[in-house]
This record gives structure tokens, sequence and C-alpha cells, in this order.
């Protein structure tokens, strides 16, 4: 049964976020916009280019393999994995979201080894099925508590799950927070220590935590892989 979260919690408004801006958010990746947003993309957003790539690298061998895109969004790294032969399954929980990944899937004729389903992954997402590897990334970055998220993503995970998370103490934290906090956009932020205890907590202790590189120097996250037993 679904849970009505109500309009004023913490989900309902990152839900509302990813909603209204669904096409300026896809945007980024091919840098789109105005002068002013094509700078802000380049100065503050590259992670969000490096982060799939990553996680194409560090599931490695792909082929025959299933994946579950927690927070698929437009479903660009849905399609990157797409690509590698896999069976791939994005769910987001912002309708519109979905509505632009099933555009571009249509475009891209990748109608066979992508689905793309609008849903809640925590109250509306099936536990029967299990899936080789689970990706979250651009996910825990607007959930308060992510241990329940992670547990359910562990039950269904066979092999390996990769998430990523914002850095607590990086250089673009302050800004970010003030920019989502206008926007009635909530967002948390994780140091290495706090992400070694979350997933001790739900009883992973082998995980591997690569930098998120937003230019040569800077580093604004993690990117952590997890060995599910």
């Amino acid at each position: 049964m679904r849970v009505d979260f109500g309009k004023n919690t913490d989900d309902e408004k990152v839900r509302h976020y990813f909603d209204k801006i669904a096409e300026e958010f896809d945007d980024i990746y091919e840098n789109k916009g105005s002068l002013p947003i094509r700078i802000t993309n380049k100065l503050f957003r590259k992670d969000m280019l490096e982060r799939g790539p990553i996680a194409i690298q560090e599931s490695r061998p792909l082929k025959g393999k299933s994946v579950l895109d927690i927070g698929c969004g437009s479903g660009r790294v849905s399609f990157l994995f797409a690509k590698e032969c896999m069976k791939v399954v994005g769910i987001d929980y912002a309708r519109n979201m979905i509505e632009l990944a099933k555009k571009s899937q249509q475009k891209l004729n990748l109608v066979y080894n992508v689905e793309f389903i609008h849903s809640d992954f925590m109250n509306d997402f099936p536990e029967d099925k299990r899936y080789d590897i689970s990706i979250a990334l651009g996910v825990f970055h607007y959930i308060k508590d992510p241990i329940p998220y992670l547990r359910k993503i562990k039950k269904i995970t066979t092999t390996k799950i990769i998430a990523d998370y914002p850095a607590k103490f990086a250089f673009q934290t302050p800004l970010r927070k003030i920019w989502l906090s206008k926007r009635n956009c909530p967002v948390f932020f994780y140091t290495k220590g706090e992400l070694k205890k979350i997933y001790s907590d739900i009883g992973i202790e082998k995980i591997k935590i690569i930098p998120v590189p937003q230019g040569t120097l800077l580093r604004v996250g993690w990117i952590v892989i997890s060995e599910v037993d």
C-alpha cells in the first residue's frame, strides 16, 4: 500500500523540485541554457558527468548482468549501462523525469534492454525481484536517513551497490545549501567516516570510496562501491 507523505515532507519537496526542473536538469548533461547557466554548469556541476562513467567502470564486466538504476532521472546513466548489452530498469518518483527518459529511449531505439518505471522506491517498488547491480547516483543527496534505503537496496541486489554522496566540507557545499534552500529542496552531506559507519550499520564492511572530481584538484563527493555478500 502506498504511503502518502503529505506535501510538506522532505520526500515530497524533493519530488516536486525535480518534477519542476526536469528539463532544466537534463540540459546540464549537454550544457544547454543561458550563458550564466552554462558557466554554472562548468564550474559546479562537472561531477554529474563524471559519476556515470565511474559507475560503468566499477561494474565491468557487464555483459549479461541486470541493473537497477534508482533515481534514474532522465535516463542518462541508464543509457550508458544499456549500451553495454545489459538489462536495465530505471525508476524515479518524479514523473516528468521518467517522461523525459521514455522520450529519449524512443529516439535512441533502446526498447528491449531498458525499462523506465515511475515508482517510489521505498513505498511502491517490489522486493521480489533481484538485480546483479543497483546504482543510486544523485539519490542520497536528498535523503536524510539513508539506512532504510540502503537496507532495501541490499535486499534486492545480488552482487554490487554503487551510490554517490556529496561531501560535507566541499568548497561548493555552502553554495549548494543556499541554492536548494531557496527552491525548498532539502540536501544532505557526508564525511567519509559517516559513510563507513552507515554501511557498517547495514552489515556491509567491504566498501571502496572513490573521490568524485570537480575539476583537477577539487573533490566534491564520493562514490561508494560495496560488495553484497
